[in-house]
C-alpha cells in the first residue's frame, strides 16, 4: 500500500493492533504517520486510542513512571483487543 488514500485501505483492527507501539513511540515514521491519518479520519479508532492512552497513563503513574512488565502488557493487550468493538457507520 502506498499512496495518499492508504490510510482508507487501513483495517481498523490493524490500527488498534498498531496503538501501542505508536504510544510507545515505538514504530517507524511511515507507521507513525500512516496510523495517525488514520486516526484522524476514524472517530472508533480515535476513541480506542483515547482509551488506551488513558490506560498506558495509568500503567505509568501506578508503576511509578517504569515500563510495566512484558506479561502485564501483553494480558492487557489481549484483554483490550478481546473488549473493543469496532462500529461501522456505513462513512
Amino acid at each position: 500500500m502506498s499512496g495518499e488514500n492508504e490510510f482508507e485501505d487501513l483495517d481498523c483492527s490493524a490500527v488498534i493492533a498498531d496503538v501501542w507501539t505508536l504510544l510507545d513511540n515505538e514504530c517507524d515514521e511511515a507507521s507513525r504517520v500512516r496510523v495517525q491519518k488514520h486516526l484522524d479520519h476514524c472517530g472508533p479508532c480515535l476513541e480506542a486510542y483515547g482509551i488506551e492512552e488513558k490506560i498506558k497513563s495509568l500503567i505509568g503513574r501506578k508503576c511509578g513512571g517504569e515500563r510495566a512488565p512484558e506479561g502485564l502488557r501483553e494480558r492487557l493487550t489481549i484483554e483490550i483487543r478481546r473488549t473493543v468493538t469496532i462500529v461501522d457507520d456505513g462513512r
